[in-house]
């Protein structure tokens, strides 16, 4: 029997909190963060700012125990409706064994938003305190003219009661160049490339369907947690997902050798046995330092013999734009196959 606990729909006078979670952001980006900020009051929310915000000080200086406290009382504050961090940072593992979940679940569930390393604490909170959270295009992506459909979703998403559904498919284009808000605080996303999400191992023309309980993030962070008692994949899908897992994943950083390792990595593991399917973002390396082992190469090493389908080049990740992801919601994805290209996909997400 599934026990996801889904946050109270925002509304007009919601208190979104934007904190840190590993690294406060650089000066060159303030201006862009003042935008974003002004952005959600004029949507009418109350926001408040964490206290490390805005310092990018030395790690001796602002530690991860300084980060955990500040989170913590967030998450434990009734007043507060939402988390939105402006960006991911680098390492907010490091702040997983000084939370205290016990305390968190007993706290009113919250909306945390974002991706990246977003992820790592957003898929821990699923995990152990069945909070359903949203992985989405983070908070200095959310400019106030920003029009694209999938970032004006997630101001949706966040007003949906339980029970709700809503349907996504994939862009038309993507964005290739990563954005500039130091050079250009007002930078909007600019899409040009045409989107292309693949099938790695059926490519007969079919149509394919998976469905299960969402469960994923960054495959840097989250892909070297799944096993670990912080996220716990197994014991999570036994308590809340006995109808399986819908796990997806995207890469920042990763070659295409250690992207190959990652995954087998969960493979030898058993992560891939608790899966209906896999749904893989984009990535943005593609080539290794030997060019006969690209992305493409590494995906068929690691994930050629799986019998569940494997979706790849989905809007999911660092190369924008991203899709609104529910951790712990139902889906449902069905996607025409032709020679290995989804010609057409729709994904629908139920808060149940």
């Amino acid at each position: 029997m599934a026990n996801i606990l889904y946050p109270a729909p925002l509304k007009v006078g919601s208190k979104i909190a934007i904190c840190s979670l590993s690294a406060g952001l650089k000066e060159k980006f303030h201006a862009r963060l003042d935008i974003v900020i002004n952005g959600l009051k004029n949507r009418g929310y109350d926001v408040v700012e964490g206290e490390f915000l805005r310092q990018n000080k030395p790690r001796e200086q602002l530690n991860a125990k300084a980060h955990a406290q500040q989170l913590m009382g967030f998450l434990l504050d009734e007043e507060i409706d939402a988390i939105m961090p402006p960006m991911g940072g680098e390492l907010a593992m490091e702040i997983l064994p000084l939370l205290d979940f016990n305390a968190i679940k007993q706290a009113k569930p919250k909306w945390l938003v974002g991706f990246s390393d977003v992820s790592t604490i957003a898929c821990a909170l699923t995990a152990k305190c069945q909070w359903a959270t949203l992985h989405s295009a983070n908070l200095m992506q959310l400019h106030p003219d920003e029009k694209n459909p999938y970032s004006l979703q997630i101001f949706e998403t966040l007003t949906y009661e339980a029970g709700s559904k809503f349907e996504q498919g994939p862009s038309s284009l993507y964005q290739k160049n990563k954005p500039s808000y130091a050079q250009n605080p007002n930078e909007l996303l600019s899409p040009s490339e045409p989107t292309k999400w693949q099938c790695l191992n059926y490519t007969d023309k079919r149509t394919i369907e998976m469905s299960g309980r969402l469960f994923g993030g960054c495959l840097d962070t989250v892909g070297l947690l799944l096993d670990s008692p912080f996220l716990a994949l197994h014991e999570f899908k036994k308590d809340s997902a006995p109808e399986g897992l819908i796990l997806y994943l995207e890469n920042s950083e990763l070659t295409p050798t250690t992207v190959a390792r990652f995954l087998l990595s969960l493979k030898l593991a058993g992560i891939f046995d608790d899966i209906n399917g896999l749904v893989l973002g984009r990535s943005e390396i593609t080539q290794s330092h030997y060019d006969a082992f690209d992305y493409r190469h590494a995906l068929d090493v690691a994930l050629g013999g799986c019998l569940f389908p494997v979706i790849f080049d989905a809007d999911i990740g660092h190369v924008q734009p991203n899709l609104n992801l529910v951790n712990g919601a139902t889906c449902t994805l069905i996607a025409d196959i032709n020679e290995g290209i989804v010609n057409s996909a729709s994904l629908n997400i139920q808060l149940s």
